[in-house]
C-alpha cells in the first residue's frame, strides 16, 4: 500500500506503527579506545608522528581490549571522514586480522556523523548483519589535512575548490569559524548574548579539562583570558574554537546480550536519529527543534531524565543553542543557565565533562561519544587514584565523574544526528 503523499517514508518507518521502541536498548557499546602510544599516552596531539592507519588500528585494538574481545572477532566497521583525511575500513579490518566481514561503511562527512556512525553500526547489529562492529574516526587533523585550509578557490593546483564552496571561499569563507560565525552573530544579536557569555561556557569546559589527563588544553582559563585572546573570526575568540588534532577514537558495538558477556559494563543504545539536517527556519536554529522530541519518545525518557549532555562544541555557541532547542531553557536563556552553574559537574546538566572539542581535542565529535560512555560506566578518566576501577573521590579538584549518571545525550554538529545512551 503506498504511503500518503504527505508522509515521509523514513519517518513512517520510525512511527509507532513500525517501532522505534523495538530497537530500544537492544544494542550496546561494549568497549572504547583511543590512539594512545608511549610518546602520546593521552592519544590527542598536534603531531602524532605516525600515519592515520596506525592511529586507527591503535584505537581499534584499544577498544577491543577494553571490551575483552579478540580483534579477529570484529566482523563489521563504520568510519567517517572529510577531504579523504582518514583510512578506509578494509585496511583497518585487515590489520586487525578480521576473518569474516559482513558489514563495512565508509561515510563521507564531518561532525554530522559523530552520532550517526554509531546508529548505523547499531542497525547492522540489530538486523543481524554483523556481530561486533568497529566504529572509528581517525585523522591527522593538525599535522596532516587541516580543516579550512582550502585556498582562495580561484587558483589551480592541489587546493583548488569546487562545488558550492567555490562561491564563498573567494570571499574568505574558507573555514568553519568564518561560516558558523554568521550563525553565532545572528544568535547573539537577536538574544542579547555577548562574548562574555560565550566565555562562561569556555571556562566551564576548561575546568573539566584540567581534570582530564587526555586533554590537550589543561591550563586554567579565566573570563579575562578568554576576552584577551585574539579574534579568529568575529565573534569567535581563540578560546571559543575547537582544536586541530591528530587522534583516533574507536568503539565496539554489539548486541546487548553479547555485551553483557564481555569485560566492561555495557552502555545501551536507547535511541538514535539523524544523519542530515532538516531545513530550519532561521540560521540560529539547530536541528534539535526537529529531532529532539522524537528522540526522547524513541528512548522513552523525559528531558529531565538526562544526566549528561555532550553537545558538539566546535564553537562555544553551538551547545548553548542546542541546550535551548532541546528545551532545557528558553531561547536566549542558555547564558543564564550556564552562569547559574547548571552545566557544571554537580549541576542539573553536566556538559562537556571532558573539556569538549575545544579542550580535549577534535575527533570530529566522536570523542564526545566516548566520553558519554565513560561517564555512564562510572570510569571517567581523571586525577582520582583509582578512576580505572570506577572509584571516584568527587573532589572537584581531581574528579570529573558525574555522580550516578544513568542517561546521556550526545548530539552531533547542530543537531544533525543524536543518540541517547543508557547505563545497563
Amino acid at each position: 500500500m503506498p504511503l500518503p503523499r504527505n508522509v515521509d517514508p523514513i519517518l513512517r518507518i520510525g512511527s509507532k506503527n513500525m517501532s522505534e521502541k523495538d530497537f530500544r536498548n537492544r544494542t550496546a557499546i561494549a568497549g572504547i579506545g583511543y590512539s594512545r602510544s608511549k610518546e602520546n599516552p593521552g592519544g590527542f596531539s598536534k603531531n602524532s608522528g605516525v600515519d592515520v592507519l596506525t592511529l586507527a588500528v591503535r584505537a581499534a585494538r584499544a577498544a577491543c581490549s577494553d571490551a575483552g574481545l579478540d580483534p579477529k572477532e570484529v566482523d563489521g566497521a563504520v568510519m567517517y571522514q572529510m577531504f579523504d583525511d582518514s583510512v578506509r575500513t578494509g585496511l583497518v579490518l585487515s590489520a586487525l586480522g578480521s576473518r569474516k566481514v559482513g558489514y563495512a561503511s565508509n561515510l563521507v562527512g564531518g561532525g554530522n556523523y559523530a552520532s550517526f556512525a554509531v546508529i548505523q553500526a547499531a542497525q547492522a547489529v540489530y538486523h543481524g548483519i554483523a556481530n561486533y562492529v568497529l566504529v572509528y574516526r581517525a585523522l591527522n587533523g593538525r599535522s596532516g589535512i587541516r580543516m579550512g585550509h582550502w585556498g582562495a578557490g580561484a587558483g589551480g593546483g592541489l587546493h583548488r575548490v569546487g562545488g558550492e564552496s567555490q562561491f564563498s571561499s573567494i570571499y574568505g569563507l574558507a573555514g568553519a569559524a568564518s561560516n558558523h560565525g554568521f550563525e553565532a552573530r545572528r544568535y547573539m544579536d537577536l538574544y542579547g548574548v555577548t562574548s562574555v557569555d560565550l566565555a562562561h561556557f569556555a571556562v566551564n569546559s576548561r575546568s573539566n579539562a584540567i581534570k582530564n589527563p587526555r586533554a590537550m588544553m589543561r591550563t586554567p582559563l579565566t573570563i579575562e583570558d578568554h576576552q584577551q585572546s585574539r579574534i579568529i573570526s568575529d565573534p569567535y575568540h581563540l578560546f571559543d574554537c575547537c582544536q586541530e588534532t591528530d587522534v583516533a577514537c574507536a568503539m565496539i558495538v554489539t548486541s546487548t546480550e553479547r555485551a553483557r558477556a564481555l569485560k566492561k559494563r555495557p552502555v545501551l543504545i536507547s535511541a538514535g536519529i539523524g544523519g542530515g539536517v532538516s531545513p530550519v527556519p532561521n540560521i540560529e536554529d539547530t536541528n534539535l527543534i526537529n529531532i529532539g522530541p522524537r528522540l526522547l519518545a524513541a528512548a522513552d525518557v523525559k528531558l529531565n531524565d538526562i544526566d549528561v549532555f555532550e553537545g558538539y562544541d566546535a564553537f562555544t555557541d553551538m551547545p548553548m543553542r542546542m541546550i535551548e532547542d532541546m528545551g532545557w531553557c528558553k531561547r536566549g536563556e542558555a547564558k543564564d543557565f550556564i552562569k547559574d552553574g547548571r552545566i557544571s559537574l554537580d549541576g542539573d546538566l553536566p556538559s562537556q565533562t571532558h573539556g569538549g572539542l575545544i579542550n580535549e581535542g577534535y575527533c570530529h565529535g566522536f570523542n564526545n561519544v566516548l566520553e558519554a560512555v565513560q561517564q555512564l560506566r562510572g570510569d571517567a578518566e581523571d586525577l582520582c587514584p583509582n578512576w580505572h576501577l570506577g572509584e571516584h573521590t568527587y573532589d572537584r579538584k581531581l574528579c570529573r565523574q558525574v555522580r550516578d549518571a544513568e542517561i546521556a545525550l550526545n548530539v552531533s554538529v547542530l543537531g544533525s544526528s543524536a543518540i541517547i545512551l543508557k547505563r545497563d
